[in-house]
Order: C-alpha cells, then sequence, then structure tokens
C-alpha cells in the first residue's frame, strides 16, 4: 500500500448490511485520524492499535475485543508495534440496528443518543472464526446477499449477547488504565516466554495487583488472553499456508500436537483444515450464522431492494465508510434473546 492509497475498502453493500476491510500501515497519512465512521459498524481486528473516541479514555482494540462505532464521532489512533491497522468491518444500517439494539439495550432507543453505548464487545474464539469465513466467502464473491446479510445479524448478535449478558464493572481509572496498558504490552509480546512479574514491572503495579484488576477489567486471566492471542494470530499465518509446527513454535507452543490441541479446543478445528483457508475448513459458517440469529429471536430481515456492487465499481463509501481503525469458530453461540430486564450494554 502506497501512501495514496485509501485505508478503507468496501466488498459488499445492500440497504440493509455493508460488509468491508481496512487496512492501514503506520506511515499512512491517515493513521493517526482517519475521521469519523459513516454508518454503524462492529469491527474484528487483526491488529492492536489504541483507540480513543472523543471524550473517552483510550482502550486497546486488539482480536480479542470487536470495536463498536457510531457515525460521526471523531476518535484518534496510535500505534502498538508495527503492522498498523488491519480490521474486517461489518456495517448495519440505522433501521435494522435499532431493530436488534431494542432486544439487547432498549435503554439505548429511550436515550435518543448513540445505538452503540460501549466503545467495543466481546467475542468468543468460534464467533471470531465465524467472521473470518463470511468476511472470505464475500471477498471471493461468491456469497448470496440473503446469505451476507444473515450472516452480519447473526454476527452482531453473538458479540451483544456475550457484551450484554456480563458488563464490565471497573470503575476506577486507575485500574482501567493498568489493564489496558497490560493488554498493549501482551499484544507486543504474546509469542514470548514471559512471566507475571516481568509484565507487572512493565506496567508498574504488583503481581497480584494486576492479575486482580486484569480479570476484573477484561473478564479472563492474563493467561487465557495471551492464548486468544496467539490463536487468533495463527489463523493469519495459515491462512497464508503457514507450516502447522513452525507456526506453533513461532506462537510459543512446544510443538505440534500441543498447539493443534488448543487450536481444535478454541475453533472446533484443526490447524491443518484451515491451511486450506477459513471457508474452505468451515464451509458451513453461513448456515450456522442463520441458525444462531434465528435463534436470537429477532425478527427476519424486511424486504429490500438489494444490490450487491460488482467487483471493480466504485463506491461512494469506498475511502470512507469506515474511518476508525483498530489492533492482534464451528459455529457461532446459541444467542438467547434479552427480556427488557436484561442488563443493558451501558459503559
Amino acid at each position: 500500500m502506497n501512501d495514496l492509497t485509501a485505508p478503507s475498502r468496501v466488498l459488499f453493500e445492500t440497504p440493509l448490511v455493508r460488509v468491508g476491510q481496512f487496512r492501514c500501515p503506520v506511515f499512512h497519512p491517515l493513521f493517526a485520524n482517519s475521521g469519523p465512521t459513516r454508518t454503524h459498524c462492529f469491527v474484528f481486528p487483526r491488529t492492536p492499535v489504541w483507540i480513543e473516541h472523543e471524550g473517552q479514555p483510550p482502550f486497546v482494540a486488539d482480536p480479542n475485543v470487536v470495536p463498536l462505532y457510531n457515525p460521526g464521532h471523531p476518535y484518534a489512533r496510535r500505534a502498538i508495534g508495527p503492522r498498523g491497522d488491519r480490521t474486517d468491518w461489518f456495517g448495519i444500517s440505522p433501521a435494522l440496528l435499532r431493530e436488534v439494539i431494542g432486544e439487547y439495550d432498549p435503554g439505548a432507543l429511550d436515550s435518543g443518543g448513540d445505538l452503540f453505548r460501549l466503545p467495543a464487545g466481546r467475542a468468543d474464539a468460534r464467533t471470531y472464526l465465524s467472521q473470518r469465513a463470511v468476511f472470505d466467502r464475500v471477498r471471493s464473491g461468491a456469497a448470496e446477499v440473503m446469505w451476507v446479510e444473515e450472516s452480519d445479524l447473526a454476527l452482531l448478535a453473538s458479540v451483544l449477547d456475550a457484551t450484554c449478558g456480563r458488563r464490565a464493572v471497573d470503575a476506577n481509572r486507575r485500574h482501567r488504565d493498568i489493564a489496558e496498558d497490560a493488554r498493549a504490552q501482551l499484544n507486543l509480546t504474546f509469542v514470548e516466554s514471559r512471566t507475571l512479574d516481568d509484565l507487572a514491572q512493565a506496567v508498574g503495579t504488583s503481581v497480584f495487583h494486576l492479575c486482580r484488576i486484569f480479570r476484573q477489567h477484561t473478564g479472563t486471566t492474563i493467561h487465557q488472553y495471551r492464548a486468544g492471542l496467539r490463536l487468533r494470530r495463527a489463523i493469519e499465518l495459515l491462512h497464508d499456508g503457514g507450516d502447522i509446527l513452525a507456526v506453533a513454535m513461532a506462537l510459543g507452543y512446544s510443538g505440534h500436537s500441543h498447539f493443534t490441541r488448543a487450536f481444535h479446543r478454541a475453533f472446533g478445528i484443526t490447524p491443518s483444515r484451515l491451511r486450506g483457508g477459513v471457508s474452505a475448513a468451515y464451509p458451513r459458517a453461513g448456515a450456522q450464522a442463520s441458525t444462531a440469529f434465528t435463534a436470537a429471536g429477532l425478527s427476519s430481515c424486511p424486504a429490500a431492494s438489494r444490490r450487491v456492487r460488482p467487483p471493480g465499481e466504485a463506491s461512494a463509501v469506498e475511502t470512507s465508510a469506515l474511518s476508525y481503525a483498530p489492533a492482534s469458530s464451528s459455529a457461532l453461540p446459541a444467542v438467547q434473546r434479552r427480556s427488557r430486564s436484561s442488563p443493558s450494554c451501558t459503559s
């Protein structure tokens, strides 16, 4: 990518949903500030960066979280390491998002403000892999319109279910900063065999304090979080044809079997199956996504005039549909329909 290449690209577009990619190296003139998004979108990072929305504290956007963006809101980006910002993003129309949000966070509809009231959501390993399968099929040009629309909605429902079902409770700003600094450090060093003491010293706190704060803030242990970063990086390396043993050793695993067990436990498939591509390894992602969407109890997609933009045709949102950017599954998990008394997705 040269300096003049637009970092955001729309791959698929209908009146209901959009799917695109954001690829922005650190040296790109738009890296620090690419402008606000023009659509509501939820994002699956492949690399880690710091994101700071105007008036809010910064957070680490990496492959273990799903940043959420409201259109028109300014934000800034800072690098974590040299890999820049590489993400896959999914947009959704305001009318359709209101329908979805009404099932999870009805307070957002009543407030008349932003529909996404948190800066980021969560997704388990299999949802992350499902997203990659959907994205790869869209990029190949072989995806049907209805399949993509249902998959987009199912992914969002899974993210909101994981996010609204368990809210972050750490209101202490100093504690939050320690946890975010630790996440940034982990993104820089997750392939290394570092100790808890190394990490605690890097963020300026004790081991006990770090472990307690990190789990309270992220909902997981430091070891589990690092494992998630390693396995999501493995998808990138295997997708590019990497040798399984070489990938295992490069990511800090003791050998082929150790890596294979961890990979299968997280994603439900073996690394050898993934080497043929995410879509080939996971061909039923769309059907399973539709199942999760139905399980969420959301109503069917309204009929609409749909048009898939053919390859090579310019889009009005080609350079700005996603001006955000952040950081580095067998079936989508069944999603429970949320009642009006459920916890809301508020900060």
